[in-house]
């Protein structure tokens, strides 16, 4: 077969390919935002970032389907955590097919875009510029 048969395909399965690849989140990847998230890489708007090998602090998404909360969270070495009573109020919005978290707080309400959200990554970018990409937290005990 001439090489030119296999031309239309293979644009046309890259495209596909690209725009798999790059499509935001779905409804159904929502299912992943409830529960523990470690933040490990900040990407600033002029491009630098800054990487996070560990932290002290965790993310707790609670989200019943229509509204939620983030609370931040220390883990302990016993597999349990220590927080306070605080939560953050959270509702979830879709604009223009995109997935956006609105927060309210003491401060002014802002929003992040999430950009991504899978089972073991969730990246949002803040109003702001900032990028926050996180993994599922994974404790190094369990508890017994």
């Amino acid at each position: 077969m001439p090489l030119s048969t296999f031309r239309p395909g293979l644009v046309l399965g890259s495209f596909l390919m690209l725009l798999s690849c790059s499509r935001g989140p779905s409804e159904g990847d929502l299912l992943f935002l409830e529960g523990y998230w470690e933040i490990r890489r900040v990407e600033f708007p002029d491009g630098s970032e800054k990487q996070y090998t560990a932290s002290a602090n965790i993310d707790y998404f609670s989200w019943d389907g229509q509204a939620g909360f983030r609370k931040k969270m220390q883990p302990t070495l016993k597999g349990t955590f220590l927080t306070s009573d605080d939560a953050l109020p959270m509702e979830v919005l879709w604009r223009d097919e995109r997935l956006f978290l609105s927060f309210r707080g003491d401060g002014a309400p802002w929003e992040e875009e999430v950009l991504k959200l899978q089972q073991d990554v969730l990246v949002t970018r803040h109003a702001n510029g900032l990028c926050y990409e996180y993994s599922r937290y994974e404790p190094l005990l369990t508890p017994k």
